[in-house]
């Protein structure tokens, strides 16, 4: 069983005024993930879910410390490694962002498993193993495989994603009548097709992207209520996804430029994991990929996921489909902050209580 945490004394009323935190961070598709391998207290709940929603309510401070200027950005996601309560998993992961604290993650899972092997808390795998993760979303195994005493590569089964049924659409200035679908792959993402809007993934500028979705959501957001047909209610939608046309590869797989945009005005470095997902599912939706097919969803900045529809299932009352997504997490720091609660840019908020 893996989990983060740590205990530091302190013998001076100065000294107790300091915190550290001890993180490992890698990327996956080009985006940073920050894994927190030591320096907080463990929280005490019954499941991933529940440790989730106790940080979100109780120490929201944590995620805005390392999200934030001096010690985080708004790009870079966080993530906490806790206990696991299922008892054939062997980590618990809980994913915080901009966006909040989304349930699952793919390039977030990649980055932890690295940050894993890396602190030695997981052994390098010879030359594969499985590591299963408890999320709030759920169970996901991944398959890490090392090559020349290196990670090399890490795929998962993603959990299944569907589609709310229908199309949806929003006026949105500037770009007329825009239509999109719901999609989840692991969180709700807006789906738009970039031959509809004229936007090319590949070519638009980051302000160009960040621009269309900031007015998308601006229209669409307030008037939307999510749920999942197992879970419930959903939080609000907070990341975008813009796909461009299927391209055949006579010697390969097909690819797909994509734009994926999180809230907060940012434009994923990758196509992400659950975005890799609900490319998938929007595919099969439309009638172009069917079960076994795989395709290259690749970003902006060329980093690209590998993402299969292994099958179809049936997710609640609604169709769905499985999927595998493969790509390669690098490290690319360790490192030890310093959390200064006499620092005016530290907000104490919600942060003292859970580090160690």
């Amino acid at each position: 069983m893996i989990g983060a945490g740590g205990n530091r004394s302190t013998t001076s009323d100065g000294a107790k005024r300091l915190r550290t935190l001890d993180l490992i961070d890698a990327h996956a598709g080009g985006d940073i993930g920050r894994v927190i391998v030591g320096g907080v207290v463990d929280l005490p709940a019954a499941t991933v879910a529940e440790r989730a929603r106790r940080l979100q309510r109780d120490a929201d401070g944590l995620r805005r410390l390392l999200t934030q200027k001096p010690h985080g950005d708004p790009s870079q996601c966080v993530n906490l490694v806790v206990p696991p309560s299922a008892p054939n998993a062997d980590a618990g992961l809980v994913i915080m962002g901009t966006m909040g604290y989304p349930g699952f993650s793919g390039s977030n899972a990649m980055c932890t498993a690295a940050a894993l092997v890396e602190a030695r808390l997981l052994p390098l795998p010879e030359p594969e193993r499985d590591l299963v993760l408890e999320t709030p979303a759920g169970l996901t195994r991944l398959t890490l495989t090392a090559r020349d005493g290196r990670l090399d590569a890490v795929a998962y089964d993603a959990l299944p994603g569907f589609a709310i049924p229908g199309v949806h659409s929003a006026h949105v200035e500037g770009w007329g009548r825009v239509r999109f679908r719901l999609v989840h792959g692991g969180v709700f993402y807006a789906v738009v097709d970039a031959v509809d809007v004229g936007l090319d993934p590949a070519r638009a500028t980051v302000s160009e992207l960040t621009r269309f979705f900031d007015a998308l959501f601006t229209q669409v957001v307030p008037n939307l209520e999510l749920a999942h047909p197992e879970h419930g209610a959903m939080p609000p939608l907070s990341l975008g996804l813009l796909a461009g046309p299927l391209q055949a590869d006579p010697g390969g797989t097909p690819r797909v430029d994509v734009a994926v945009y999180m809230e907060g005005g940012v434009i994923c470095a990758g196509p992400t994991g659950t975005g890799t997902t609900a490319l998938l599912v929007w595919l099969h939706e439309r009638g172009q990929l069917a079960p076994g097919a795989g395709v290259r969803a690749v970003s902006p900045s060329g980093q690209e996921f590998v993402g299969t529809l292994t099958d179809t299932v049936t997710v609640g009352d609604r169709p769905g489909a499985r999927t595998r997504i493969a790509g390669r997490p690098y490290l690319l720091a360790r490192s030890r902050i310093i959390v200064d609660f006499d620092d005016p840019l530290i907000d104490e908020r919600g942060l003292a209580e859970i580090l160690a």
